[in-house]
């Protein structure tokens, strides 16, 4: 069963910026990632902010569908198929992917927005249906430090 981790942010704190913060710490753990976004549009947008989130970090990702085949440590998509043997998903949709049994690991990044907070309780109602671990964690705003 994987492992679910909700990380809810501050209000107004960027959905994105804490995506790649996560990204960088699970690649320097070793782990390949797949972030899971809505749309190619959205997908490139993290793709740039990958390059430039900190100026002394450097994440080799790519998206998925740009090359025949894709070997880096992190892969950014929004199709319903992955690519395989990838350890940890970040799902930066509102929904639950139907491919979540591939990873042993899924992160939850919720906004400060209650939008976003009802979008996630939904979610973590659906991922607790399917027998999933579920953690949460209340980020402050200095998690880059943490």
């Amino acid at each position: 069963m994987p492992r679910v981790d909700f990380y809810v942010l501050p209000e107004n704190s960027p959905q994105e910026r804490f995506a790649c913060f996560m990204t960088h710490k699970a690649w320097q753990q070793g782990n390949t990632i797949y972030i899971h976004t809505v749309s190619r549009e959205f997908a490139e947008t993290l793709d740039d902010l990958l390059w430039t989130f900190k100026d002394i970090s450097f994440i080799p990702h790519e998206i998925m569908g740009k090359k025949p085949v894709c070997n880096e440590p992190v892969i950014i998509g929004w199709q319903d198929k992955p690519p395989e043997q990838y350890q940890v998903m970040i799902n930066l949709t509102q929904d639950v992917p139907t491919c979540t049994e591939m990873f042993a690991r899924i992160i939850e990044i919720v906004a400060g927005n209650n939008t976003d907070r009802q979008q996630a309780r939904n979610r973590y109602r659906d991922y607790r249906d399917r027998g999933y671990e579920l953690h949460n964690h209340t980020m402050n705003s200095d998690y880059d430090n943490a």
